[in-house]
C-alpha cells in the first residue's frame, strides 16, 4: 500500500511543480515594460546602421534647492551617456542650440557627462529645460531635462509635496 501512495504522489508532486512553475513564465510579463526609477530622462538611439545601442541615462538638472534656477543662473545638468556599439561614437549635446559638451564614447564605453550653462528662463523645480544629444552621423535626439530630485535636504530645509487628488489639505 505505502508503494502505491508513493508511485502515485511522485507524479502528481511533478505536475504541480511544473505547472506552478509556469506561472511566471507569460510572455507578457509584467516586469517586460519596467521603467528605471530615476528621475532623470533615459534615451536609446539604435547604432550606425542598426548595430548597437547608444543610450543616455538619467539625464537631468541638478538639484538648486527650493528656489528653483532663476533665469541667466548658470545650470548644471548630468548624465550618463553609454556607447553599446562596436565602433567608437562622438556625441554633442546643445541647449538653446549652443553645445555645451562635445565627447567621445569608445565602443563599449561609458562616460558621466557634466554640463553647465547659462538659462534663459526661470526653471522651477517641477519644470525642465530641452538639451539635443546628437550622435553624430547617426541621430539627434531631443529631451526635456527634469530638476532632479535632492540628494539629502540642508538643514532647516523642507520639501513641500502637492497634496494628492482627494486628500485631505492642512
Amino acid at each position: 500500500m505505502k508503494r502505491s501512495i508513493i508511485s502515485l504522489a511522485v507524479p502528481i508532486l511533478a505536475a504541480a511543480t511544473f505547472a506552478l512553475s509556469a506561472c511566471g513564465t507569460g510572455r507578457n510579463s509584467q516586469t517586460a515594460e519596467m521603467v528605471a526609477s530615476v528621475a532623470g530622462v533615459s534615451l536609446d538611439t539604435p547604432g550606425k546602421g542598426g548595430q548597437g545601442t547608444l543610450q543616455v541615462r538619467n539625464a537631468a538638472l541638478v538639484y538648486p534647492g527650493p528656489q528653483g534656477y532663476k533665469a541667466g543662473a548658470e545650470a548644471t545638468a548630468q548624465a550618463w551617456l553609454f556607447n553599446m556599439t562596436p565602433v567608437e561614437q562622438p556625441v554633442v549635446i546643445r541647449y538653446e542650440g549652443k553645445e555645451i559638451k562635445r565627447t567621445t564614447i569608445k565602443s563599449g564605453g561609458f562616460e558621466r557627462a557634466e554640463m553647465k550653462f547659462k538659462l534663459n528662463k526661470d526653471v522651477s523645480n517641477a519644470q525642465w529645460v530641452t538639451v539635443k544629444f546628437e550622435w553624430v552621423g547617426v541621430k539627434e535626439e531631443t529631451a526635456q531635462l527634469p530638476v532632479a530630485p535632492p540628494e539629502a535636504l540642508q538643514p532647516g530645509e523642507k520639501i513641500e509635496l502637492p497634496a494628492e487628488p482627494g486628500a485631505e489639505g492642512p
